[in-house]
């Protein structure tokens, strides 16, 4: 069953995609690659759900409670390279719908190696320079934006002598210059605790995995405020929508004014030579000053919308999903 496994996590990853989705019905079984070309349907009697079970098996499921929604995560050799996945599972009804993450394990990546966009890749090295302050990255789910925090936070561990402490659910891409804690709620070490404790350690940098609620908002802020350099992402579109999610968290303008030094939105696209390529909408402290003020953008700001339309311009992306993102990002 081990063979089993490896040979569909290494096809996954032929087909570059970033999850595998388990549907287990009465006297069906099916499986869905999610690829930047979106999801797509593996027709094959290979494997069964009998491989789901032995996933649940290596995640450390709690086996004797079937029913309850779980997560877990292993490490599993490909072809002698780790590759770091992990488990989610949930029953509804009579159905058993579970997706398997597989993670970046590729931990000297470089900026410049996330796109081309040369104003871009300044933005992120003068963050690499920063020291203080509140930077947050926004996006959907695999838009780029967790690999560029960890290009971003490997590249200060390279060459500054910076304690740098993240706090993560799960740890995406583990890198040994600096220390990283997983999340484990079944141990009451949640965001909140997480947070509470990592304070005590004395960081320069801390990287917290996701604002997840107004309670973690509130963490962050007394955090920068407390002169540390703090990391972390929302699941936000845009830069705009970002900062509203957080005045829905309770954080004030003001309190914003005083700490937040930068921001990017993130979205992840297929370049013609079938690598990836990130779009970044990116806003400094002064244009974060403005949008705080005003509600919105300053004039010369560069929208998530119009990085995306010069990247198709520019061919440096050749994806239909980013055309439908612009449509979307245009209403």
């Amino acid at each position: 069953m081990h063979e089993l496994a490896q040979q569909l996590i290494l096809y996954a990853l032929q087909q570059k995609a970033s999850d595998i989705h388990f549907f287990n019905r009465p006297q069906a079984f099916s499986i869905q690659l999610r690829t930047l070309d979106g999801m797509i349907d593996l027709h094959q009697d290979h494997w069964n759900a009998s491989i789901l079970s032995y996933l649940k098996f290596i995640a450390d499921f709690d086996l004797t409670s079937p029913k309850e929604p779980q997560s877990g995560s292993f490490t599993i050799f490909i072809q002698q390279r780790p590759i770091q996945c992990r488990l989610s599972v949930i029953h509804n009804q009579n159905v058993e719908t579970a997706v398997l993450r597989l993670l970046s394990c590729q931990v000297d990546l470089k900026i410049e190696q996330l796109t081309s966009n040369s104003q871009a890749i300044t933005f992120m090295y003068s963050l690499c320079r920063s020291r203080q302050g509140l930077y947050i990255a926004c996006g959907p789910t695999n838009s780029g934006k967790t690999t560029t925090i960890h290009a971003i936070l490997h590249q200060i561990a390279t060459n500054e002598k910076q304690k740098i402490v993240s706090l993560e659910d799960p740890i995406e891409i583990a890198d040994p210059l600096y220390l990283q804690l997983q999340i484990n709620e079944q141990e009451g070490f949640g965001y909140e605790k997480g947070i509470e404790e990592l304070m005590r350690h004395d960081p320069d940098i801390l990287y917290i995995g996701e604002i997840r609620n107004a309670y973690c908002a509130k963490k962050l802020v007394n955090a920068a405020l407390s002169g540390h350099m703090v990391v972390s992402t929302l699941h936000a579109g845009t830069i705009q929508e970002a900062v509203l999610r957080l005045f829905d968290f309770g954080i004030e303008p003001f309190e914003l004014a005083g700490i937040l030094s930068g921001m990017f939105a993130s979205r992840l696209y297929k370049k013609p030579d079938g690598t990836k390529e990130c779009v970044y909408e990116i806003a400094n402290k002064e244009e974060l000053l403005y949008l705080l003020r005003n509600k919105k953008y300053p004039k010369d700001h560069q929208t998530l919308a119009q990085e995306i339309e010069r990247a198709i311009h520019n061919q440096s992306i050749q994806d239909e999903q980013a055309k439908c993102d612009l449509m979307d990002l245009q209403r």
